[in-house]
Parts: structure tokens; sequence; C-alpha cells
């Protein structure tokens, strides 16, 4: 199996982390990681790396993300979504659609955030979730986020619809505690689905089932994006023949590396041979020069 990135449509259920193993075992791929953790419940898009490719996890992981959210009122949880404890209820709490709209459109901008007390981020090198799990107080500090666009697509009175753009780090389960706060109603989000993740689209997204049925007919690497087309929004150079030798043992010095580099703006680039053949990620170091990365 060649490297590459799949966009594999996650079912709800089952963690990022077996959703990867389900992936390693249909294609047979010991060497498969995320770019970008979907809770247990939320659905859509997942990029898995696999083979040589999950030397890129980390540049993905970063992208820009498009959810689309469902929120109901009337009970907020400890997890902030429908797989939680309730800790409010009220039966029947709802909010006018008017406050709706301004809360959703006031959350475009740059701000800081509070992640919640269920997630991922280490305190005192435990899982915030692990503490949290034990009733313990989760000490957590706001984070810089930013929502590039908030739009509501639907209300009703027992909650509403709402697909947000986001960057890295905003955490969707922040928000019914912010908009509960705002809103004065309990609330939870009740279904959560990732539309993109960079350029990757859930139009693009494979179920785990028909990759099933593709590998079973032999063409299971079909699905796979190669690394320089998931790398697409990086500048991309084309090392001349005689420096490649260089680049692949982590060198860059050369007339080349100075001619290219010279007019280029962005902080990485993806360096690959006339062929088209990824060979290494190029960044900036704190002086302004190039240097190698990642090697490919």
């Amino acid at each position: 199996m060649t490297g590459g990135v799949l966009v594999l449509d996650k079912p709800g259920g089952i963690t990022s982390f077996q959703a990867v193993q389900s992936v390693g075992r249909i294609l047979r791929e010991k060497k498969c990681g995320h770019a970008g953790t979907l809770d247990p419940m939320a659905t859509g898009v997942l990029p898995v790396c696999v083979g040589s490719a999950t030397k890129i996890a980390g540049y993905l992981s970063g992208e820009e993300k498009e959810y689309e959210v469902d929120f109901r009122f009337g009970a907020a949880t400890d997890t902030g979504d429908a797989t939680g404890k309730p800790v409010d209820v009220r039966p029947g709490a709802s909010a006018p659609e008017s406050e709706v709209v301004a809360a959703v459109a006031a959350l475009s901008g740059t701000f800081e955030q509070v992640p919640p007390a269920y997630s991922a981020i280490k305190v005192g090198g435990v899982r915030s979730y692990a503490l949290a799990r034990k009733g313990k107080e989760v000490p957590l500090a706001a984070r810089r986020v930013t929502v590039r666009e908030a739009r509501l697509l639907s209300w009703e009175p027992g909650g509403f619809r709402a697909v947000i753009t986001c960057s890295k780090g905003f955490y969707v389960r922040s928000l019914p505690r912010d908009f509960g706060e705002r809103l004065g109603v309990p609330m939870t989000v009740a279904r959560l689905r990732r539309l993109r993740v960079g350029s990757f689209r859930i139009e693009d997204a494979v179920t785990l089932e028909a990759l099933k049925e593709r590998a079973a007919r032999g063409e299971a690497a079909s699905a796979l994006i190669p690394v320089v087309d998931a790398l697409a929004r990086f500048p991309r150079w084309v090392v001349p023949p005689y420096a490649v030798s260089a680049v692949r043992n982590g060198r860059m010095a050369g007339p080349w590396m100075v001619e290219r580099a010279s007019g280029e703006r962005g902080t990485i680039a993806l360096l690959v041979t006339d062929a088209m053949e990824p060979l290494a990620l190029a960044g900036k170091d704190p002086m302004g020069l190039w240097k190698i990365l990642r090697g490919m």
C-alpha cells in the first residue's frame, strides 16, 4: 500500500483512534494516524494518514475546519454533548429565534475560549477528561481561537442548527456553555458533523463500508490522496536533480534554494523532484533562514 491521505467519513459511536485502527485493518497497513480528533459521537471528515503520509499528519491537523451542529434546548450536560450526564434540566426551555440569530452572528471573530473540562488537554501530565471523570476541578486556560464564519441554518422551539467555520483549537462542545449563558437556557450539542478539514470535504469522504468494498475489489489504493495533493496549500518547490540527494540528507544549501527562497513569502514549502515525488517539507527558522523540517 503506497502512502497517502484517506478522507474518512467517520461514523458515530467510535473514537478517532478506533476509526484509524479500522482503516489500518482494511488496508493492511500498520502505519496510520489521523489529523484532527473527532469525538466519539461526532461524524464526518477525518483525514487518515496512511503509510509514509503519517509524517505530514501534524501539518494537516492545523487546517481550518467546518462543522454542522445541532443544538438542543432544555438540558445541559457535563460533557457539553448528548453523551454526558445532565447537570441542568429545564423541560420546555427555549430561546427566541431573534436572540439565537444574534448569538450565532456574534460568534464570528477572534477571541479567548475556555476548552470544556472533558477534553484531551493535559493538566499536570494528566488528560483533562480523566480528572473530570473523577469529579475534580479542571483549571483550563483560555485559548485564542478564530471563527471565520458562523451561520444559522434553521431554528425551532426545541433548538437550532448552525454551520461554524473555525481554526484549530476551537471546541464546539464549549458552545452550549457559552450560548447557554447568553441565551439563558441550558443546552447541549445533540449532533455534530464535520464537513471539512482544509481542502478535504465531506463530498469526497469514504465510509468504512465503502472502503471495505474497494479493498475486496483490490481498489483500496484509489481512495488515497497523494501527499503532494494533500499538501496543495503549501508552495511547491521543484528541486533540481543535482540537489535531490542533498535534500534527502537534510541539506538545502545551493543556488537553487537561494533563488527560490528569496521571493517566497510563506513559512513552509513542499520540496519535490521534477517527477513530483515529495522529498521534504522546508520552513523558516527564527532567523528567517530556510531549513528541512521533515523528510518524506
